[in-house]
């Protein structure tokens, strides 16, 4: 990725809280009225909204229009936009970012933009779902209720987790609070445990 400083443009979210040679996963928050400057996505990204708000977004060359950006609206964004993103709402705005930074298989079509807003705004219910897939990639979401626990299952691809809210339970026994990111690869099985007093809800992105 070029230099922000160099390019004159801002980076793509708040913080970086995870990296690795095959993704980069940020954390965005924005107070009422606060402003991402003007950045530029060079890879494909994931976007999973934690907190909703309206936001209005602007191009180098155009006008800002205004997004009602709803908890659980997923998107998958392709690289090449250059935008800015403003709260214009009342109430803190939230998302995780994932950059997937490995390249596409050459006999893939380069996916497009595509979104699911099908559970946006809606309480989260015990279970697992699939939110969004396509040819990059597929993005799935877990609830758990407090001291529950999922089958283990192996996994097909490389996936990066993160935990929106609750606390769950490592591989080695260890309390996975809420912002936790977790690597897991391809070929590993898991369960998923709650281990905490909270429902426990987590956001999966699995590599193509």
């Amino acid at each position: 990725m070029a230099d922000e400083t160099q390019t004159g443009l801002g980076p793509v979210a708040t913080r970086v809280i995870f990296e690795n040679d095959d993704v980069k996963v940020w954390e965005m928050e924005l107070a009422p009225g606060e402003l991402c400057a003007m950045h530029r996505h060079t890879m494909d990204y994931v976007l999973y909204i934690l907190e909703g708000a309206p936001l209005g977004v602007e191009s180098p060359d155009g006008k800002p229009f205004p997004l009602k950006m709803k908890p659980r609206a997923t998107y998958f964004i392709p690289a090449g936009g250059v935008e800015s993103a403003r709260n214009i709402g009342q109430s803190r705005f939230r998302e995780v970012l994932i950059e997937i930074k490995r390249p596409a298989r050459a006999d893939a079509n380069p996916p497009g933009f595509c979104a699911s807003e099908a559970v946006a705004g809606q309480e989260p219910a015990p279970g697992a779902l699939t939110i969004l897939e396509n040819e990059r990639m597929r993005v799935s979401e877990l609830t758990l209720a407090p001291g529950a626990r999922t089958e283990p299952r192996r996994f097909p691809h490389d996936a990066v987790l993160y935990v929106a809210e609750g606390s769950g339970v490592t591989p080695r026994g260890e309390i996975e609070p809420a912002g936790g990111v977790r690597w897991i690869a391809r070929g590993a099985s898991e369960e998923f445990v709650n281990g905490g007093a909270s429902r426990y809800r987590h956001v999966m992105v699995e590599l193509r």
